[in-house]
């Protein structure tokens, strides 16, 4: 947001008086004593003692100077209080410094609480002090900007001006608490990964590299913490989990950012029926503490679905991927090899598939699990609005999943799914290690990616040989956690520091 220049240099002579004054505008301390909801919950309560003296410290969002009086608004962490100043009981330099103070300041107020005429709960103040002097305005009209890259790039501005979204970031540290009080209580150990890693795994997606110079070596930013956690399962640790930042270079949407951060866990002696259970369990416990109720309202603005209940209460629908192609894109493809399914699929007569999903050209160049992903992901994924498990996927999509004891072609897989997004993915971790490094090392074959090519992680797969236990594993996604917790509708929305492009000056 662009300041008059001719402000900030109002500003800066106040700055000099201040000083001018003998007052410290940047004091090293203060000491408050109360909050702004605090005192207002128990006054209303008529528990607080009208004769005690007490000390908040906050922002000045208000100031009306009515000649022998000031009311003005303090702002702290927890909301807004009126506070209000006798002019005649300050003398010298604390009378003088009451004309030196602006909108935006920082101050510390010590006095008594009352309710004025209009019923407002205000803090008399009998002593006051300067606690920083600020430079910048606050900014105007901020209710009505339009400017969405603005918004994101002066979160400290925004924030101050917007209690709605400081309210999404407290909400999104209660859920992060509340997942590890979840998770400890079930007696997994909160273990850490490392962010850089001479290989890159755990996921298929494009990493960020960079360069160690010391050992004058080639690192990339974590993918994923998978193979990591899996070592900590190899090394006797039965359930472990981490809450950490995956890094993967790719694109930005309303669901994406390149940075993001994910909730890992492990289990030993247990598969994805496990894991489908500990899911829902924890999205009920999670939505429980931070909102008091399984159930939200969620709408898309830009969605014909319009304002939802979402219902996390367990136990969430279960339902099959190649049930769910059947039933919304027409095709039976349990029925169909390879080759058969290609066919069936150039004889769709829908063009938006072919254009936004596979062209008709390259048909012949996919696999039936790979064939059964693209069907499912165009027709199915945006029906999914209650938490529902699609499970059992195909085994084209990952090489670290068991086969399915069932059907050789899928593996069992689950992927989580509200509002018609995926909220996380989880397996019954294959630890056969010669199947293992076969499917890496497949993996590592048909993998498009000249500028970074993949290696096989033969620290994991060393691992794998020493041997781990039928394991379960699961991953979520906090920030899209945190956007059904707070009605958010873009990620960015979430996330203090989204990534964006380089401002223009």
């Amino acid at each position: 947001m662009a300041f008059s220049q001719d402000a900030i240099e109002v500003r800066k002579e106040k700055l000099v008086r201040i000083n001018a004054l003998g007052i410290n505008p940047y004091p090293h301390h203060y000491s408050p004593n109360a909050t702004s909801r605090f005192l207002r919950e128990q006054y209303e309560a008529g528990s607080l003692d009208k004769e005690k003296r007490y000390d908040i410290a906050g922002r000045l969002m208000a100031w009306r100077d009515h000649r022998k009086i000031i009311f003005g608004e303090v702002q702290d962490h927890e909301g807004r209080i009126q506070v209000c100043f006798e002019k005649e009981q300050f003398h010298g330099s604390q009378a003088e410094l009451l004309s030196l103070i602006d909108l935006g300041d920082i101050v510390g107020v010590s006095g008594n609480v009352f309710q004025t005429r209009r019923g407002e709960i205000t803090l008399h103040g009998k002593e006051y002090a300067l606690l920083t002097k600020t430079l910048l305005p606050l900014p105007e009209k901020w209710n009505g900007i339009k400017d969405l890259e603005l918004k994101y790039r002066r979160r400290s501005e925004y924030a101050t001006m917007n209690l709605e979204m400081r309210d999404v970031f407290t909400k999104r540290s209660r859920g992060i608490s509340a997942m590890r009080e979840f998770l400890d209580a079930k007696g997994f150990l909160e273990v850490e990964t490392p962010l850089l890693q001479p290989v890159y795994g755990g996921a298929s997606a494009k990493p960020f590299k960079t360069h160690i110079n010391v050992i004058d070596t080639d690192y990339f930013l974590s993918i994923s913490p998978e193979l990591y956690l899996k070592r900590y399962i190899a090394a006797g640790f039965n359930r472990v989990y981490t809450i950490c930042k995956n890094f993967r270079n790719e694109g930005i949407d309303r669901t994406h950012n390149p940075e993001f951060t994910m909730m890992e866990c492990y289990q030993s002696y247990a598969d994805y029926n496990d894991m489908m259970k500990l899911t829902e369990e924890m999205y009920a416990f999670i939505f429980e503490q931070v909102l008091g109720s399984m159930k939200v309202m969620y709408r898309d603005p830009e969605s014909d679905k319009g304002e939802m209940e979402i219902n996390f209460t367990p136990p969430w629908k279960r339902e099959k991927m190649l049930d769910l192609v059947h039933e919304y894109a027409g095709i039976d493809v349990a029925h169909f090899n390879q080759k058969g399914l290609q066919e069936r699929i150039l004889a769709i007569e829908d063009e938006t598939f072919f254009r936004k999903t596979v062209p008709r050209d390259d048909i012949n160049k996919w696999s039936w699990g790979e064939l059964v992903g693209a069907l499912f992901s165009h027709y199915c994924e945006n029906q999914l609005i209650q938490p529902t498990f699609v499970v059992d996927h195909p085994r084209e999509s990952t090489p670290l999943c068991k086969i399915h004891r069932e059907d050789p072609r899928l593996i069992e897989r689950f992927e989580p799914f509200v509002y018609g997004w995926e909220i996380g993915n989880a397996y019954s971790e294959l630890n056969d290690p010669v199947l293992q490094r076969s499917l890496l090392e497949e993996q590592v074959k048909n993998r498009v990616n000249d500028d970074i090519p993949e290696q096989i992680d033969e620290d994991f797969c060393r691992a794998i040989e020493f041997g781990i236990p039928p394991t379960g594993g699961l991953g979520l996604g906090i920030d899209r956690l945190t956007m059904f917790l707070t009605n958010s509708y873009t990620i960015k929305d979430v996330i203090f520091f989204p990534l964006l492009r380089k401002e223009e000056k």
